[in-house]
C-alpha cells in the first residue's frame, strides 16, 4: 500500500477519474493516520471480495469504514474531497497527484477527533479511537 498526504484541492470529477485508475483520495480531516487508512482500505477490499460491501464503489466503502458511518450522504459529507484543502491518497501501485506534497496531514489531530465527533477517547490513545470508531460499522452491518 502506497499512502500520501497532499495540500491543496481537487474536483470531484477528478477524485472520480482517480478511483477508477486505483488512487483513492479522500479529505485528510477523515482519515487518522496512514495506518487507518491502510486499515480502511483493507477492510473494504475484505468486503468487496466476500460481496458484503454496502456501496457500489470502493472509495465510497473506504469513506463508510473511515468515518465508521452507514449512511452514504453522511460518509460522502465527511470523507469526500468537495471542498477539502488536505488530501489522503491511497493506492496499490505508485502514485503522484498534481499538488503539495505534506505528508504531516496524515499525522492523528485533535481537530480530526473533533470533525468525526469521536468522544469516547482514552488519554495517550487518542489515535486508537479512529480505528474503533470504524470497527463500529462492522457490527452495525
Amino acid at each position: 500500500m502506497i499512502v500520501k498526504g497532499y495540500r491543496g484541492k481537487i474536483s470531484v470529477d477528478e477524485a472520480i477519474t482517480l478511483a477508477d485508475r486505483g488512487i483513492y483520495v479522500f479529505n485528510a480531516l477523515a482519515v487518522g493516520c496512514s495506518e487507518h487508512l491502510i486499515y480502511a482500505y483493507r477492510k473494504a477490499k475484505g468486503y468487496f471480495e466476500r460481496g458484503e460491501n454496502i456501496a457500489s464503489k470502493m472509495h465510497i466503502e473506504i469513506m463508510l469504514i473511515l468515518t465508521g458511518r452507514r449512511q452514504i450522504k453522511d460518509a460522502l459529507r465527511l470523507a469526500g474531497i468537495d471542498g477539502a484543502e488536505e488530501i489522503a491518497a491511497i493506492s496499490e501501485k505508485e502514485f503522484d497527484l498534481n499538488l503539495e506534497r505534506d505528508d504531516s496531514v496524515l499525522e492523528c489531530k485533535d481537530k480530526k477527533i473533533e470533525y468525526l465527533g469521536i468522544d469516547a477517547l482514552v488519554p495517550g490513545k487518542e489515535c486508537d479511537a479512529f480505528f474503533e470508531n470504524s470497527a463500529m460499522l462492522h457490527l452495525h452491518r
